[in-house]
């Protein structure tokens, strides 16, 4: 009977058999690796999602202390910027329940990112007992100008002196309730002999601003301005590129920041921690912290709509509601301040 000898090694189908089957094995273990880690990628940038959306609940819940309650939108698409996310906006919303109790009100933040959209969404009840949750915006106040058809400071002196600046309708509509400024030609300007103590840590500066164009510049608010020595806010200068906020910080230097102020009445919120590091808060979102120098003592008083030793920083648009703290603001006495509205 015959004998086949069979040689050892594969044949040619049972290669092709064999290459067949690992590479089937290799897609399928790239395609699983992709899905784990887009999957993963996925994950972490809902966690930063969420994370922010929790941050602003919490934080808004804690200045939702109105007796009765009063429904509001705080935030309303409000940009963000949050590392490893795109296209990122937060919706903050104060409701009120029927039929429930006074102090009762729901609030709700909700964060939507990245392109295709995502979205984060949180909720919670709070109620107020109308005191111990209660913001305490007066605490630290040195200066107020409500500038409601003057410049006269509500918790002290001195008070403002007006230069050619104008009443105008405020933030909240009302007539003669903030002052308008004409720009470098003007000279427009509200003058103080005193710069209340403040140094370049432990400060806030808040104010209701009117921006007509989004190409204007000029300074908001300037402290210490017989040398330009201390710190400050205003918009977009000719050594910055764009329209952007800046901070104006011991006098020799301007911080641009990635807020871009736009059109319109805007909240411009600047805290100088005890660091002496400055924060920007634009409608009662963070804009980011920028580099600060230390302690510098301002030299001379303080400013509004401009900067009296130099005729090219003088701000074109309307001013209302100038607050300045001997303290660095937390987030909820700012939102507190912008919920409430120009005074």
């Amino acid at each position: 009977m015959a004998t086949l000898n069979r040689q050892s090694g594969f044949t040619a189908v049972e290669l092709l058999i064999t290459l067949f089957v690992a590479a089937a094995f290799l897609i399928a273990s790239y395609q699983l690796f992709n899905l784990v880690i887009k999957d993963g990628g996925a994950t972490r940038a809902q966690s930063r999602a969420a994370n922010v959306a929790y941050d602003y609940l919490r934080q808004y819940a804690a200045s939702a202390t109105t007796i009765p309650c009063t429904a509001s939108s705080p935030l309303n698409a409000a940009p963000l910027s949050v590392d490893g996310l795109t296209n990122v906006t937060i919706n903050v919303t104060i409701s009120c329940l029927p039929d429930a109790i006074a102090s009762l009100s729901k609030v709700e933040a909700d964060v939507t990112y990245n392109n295709p959209s995502q979205t984060v969404a949180y909720a919670t009840y709070t109620s107020s007992t109308g005191s111990s949750n209660t913001a305490d915006i007066t605490n630290g106040m040195v200066a107020w100008w409500k500038l409601n058809g003057n410049a006269n400071n509500s918790v002290g002196s001195p008070n403002g002196v007006i230069t050619n600046a104008t009443s105008t309708p405020g933030q909240n509509g009302t007539a003669d309730n903030a002052y308008a400024f004409g720009g470098n030609a003007s000279g427009a300007i509200i003058n103080t002999s005193s710069n209340f103590g403040i140094k370049t840590t432990n400060a806030t500066i808040s104010l209701w601003v009117y921006n007509p164009t989004a190409s204007n510049s000029g300074e908001f608010v300037h402290i210490g301005v017989s040398t330009g020595f201390g710190i400050g806010i205003g918009n977009t200068q000719t050594d910055n590129v764009g329209t952007k906020l800046i901070v104006i910080y011991d006098g020799n230097r301007w911080i641009p920041t990635t807020a871009n102020l736009g059109t319109g009445w805007h909240h411009v919120v600047l805290v100088v921690d005890a660091s002496g590091t400055p924060t920007i808060y634009l409608d009662g979102v963070s804009a980011g912290s920028y580099p600060g120098t230390g302690i510098v003592t301002p030299s001379g008083g303080t400013s509004i709509g401009g900067l009296s030793y130099s005729s090219t920083n003088y701000f074109n648009g309307s001013i209302d509601d100038v607050r300045v703290y001997n303290r660095a603001l937390p987030l909820a006495d700012i939102l507190a301040i912008y919920s409430k509205g120009a005074q």
